[in-house]
């Protein structure tokens, strides 16, 4: 009775794997997508407008087209627009084979050079929940400064040093600079009308200069990065920032400026180290006196470019107590705007 049976099943297997094999390819597919729930599906044929070259204080303002090739209502979630881009309105539903917008408008203002700004648009599509949106622009700008920038690089305790900037428009007959605010206490900025050999030919009307005065006397020793704000009457172009940068470095500068010997051993003749001296100003200067806080320490002064930099030999005498010891080099200095400078000395004998 067993083996009936097995024949049985196989003779049914056989007719029924015929069955399958006689219906259509695109029967089978129908009765496959009649099974499949309905989904929307998000395409955006230009997900990049490029508003080329435009006037700095312009909204651009476009409309993105959302087309829904699916077969079930698109819901756009939320839109996301990044800094300085703003969407004023946006289709939140779009019926199957219908287009919906996404309204996106790009204030220039304060903007400069190529920008490109996205938007991202969250939507219920399984396959493409994200869309991307852009819009690149070139700002011109309407009001110029020539050079453009400021850069300051001189020792501290320099005279004072001074760059201008020539402020111009091609655009605007009145233009009017109403002042100009510096970043730095030791940074004085003023405005003043261009003289008439100081004009651009580029410019129309009338133009300015920007003065920018640098007090090393009171600039810290570092770096120096910012902006002049330039205030102007100019309605799309209110304000001009021009970068102010570079080093106020020390006039007279000794490497290394701590002297760190560790722990150490000291022969019979003594212990050696070497420190270069160098004057960055343009005076020149001399080394007059040496001294040093620790008994028995000695400096010899070598002179590797006359008046701007020397060698100084600082040795350590043999019979300095075992143990830590610290003090100080005190280099008396013939220059006229710096007189002395200190040099720390420090380590422990073993």
């Amino acid at each position: 009775m067993k083996r009936v049976h097995n024949h049985a099943i196989l003779a049914f297997c056989a007719v029924l794997l015929c069955t399958l094999a006689a219906i259509p390819a695109s029967a089978q597919q129908d009765a496959g997508e009649m099974s499949a729930e309905p989904q929307p599906k998000a395409v955006v044929d230009e997900p990049i407008f490029d508003a080329e070259r435009v006037d700095i204080g312009d909204v651009i303002v476009h409309d993105f087209m959302v087309r829904n090739e699916g077969d079930a209502p698109l819901h756009i979630t939320d839109v996301r627009p990044t800094c300085g881009c703003t969407v004023a309105d946006y289709d939140k539903v779009i019926a199957p084979g219908e287009t919906g917008k996404v309204h996106a408008e790009l204030d220039t203002t304060g903007e400069q050079g190529g920008i490109s700004k996205g938007i991202t648009v969250l939507t219920d599509d399984p396959e493409n929940p994200h869309l991307v949106l852009t819009i690149k622009a070139l700002i011109k700008p309407l009001i110029f400064a020539n050079p453009g920038f400021a850069r300051f690089i001189q020792p501290q305790l320099s005279d004072p040093g001074t760059v201008g900037q020539l402020v111009y428009s091609d655009s605007v007959e009145n233009l009017e600079l109403l002042s100009a605010e510096s970043p730095y206490s030791f940074l004085a900025a003023s405005v003043r009308p261009a003289r008439e050999d100081e004009l651009s030919e580029e410019g129309t009307g009338q133009q300015w200069v920007v003065e920018m005065t640098l007090d090393y006397t009171k600039a810290p020793i570092g770096a120096i990065a910012d902006y002049v704000t330039v205030n102007t009457n100019h309605p799309k172009q209110p304000v001009l920032e021009i970068p102010v940068s570079g080093y106020v470095r020390p006039m007279i500068v000794a490497t290394p400026h701590d002297i760190d010997f560790g722990d150490i051993e000291i022969p019979d003749d003594g212990l050696t180290t070497y420190i270069v001296v160098k004057n960055y100003g343009t005076e020149v200067m001399e080394v007059s006196d040496t001294t040093s806080t620790i008994p028995g320490v000695t400096v010899d002064v070598e002179s590797v470019r006359p008046g701007h930099e020397f060698n100084l030999l600082v040795t350590l005498p043999p019979e300095l107590p075992k143990g830590e010891f610290s003090g100080k080099i005190e280099l008396q200095l013939d220059h006229p705007r710096k007189k002395s400078l200190e040099i720390p000395l420090h380590g422990s004998r073993i």
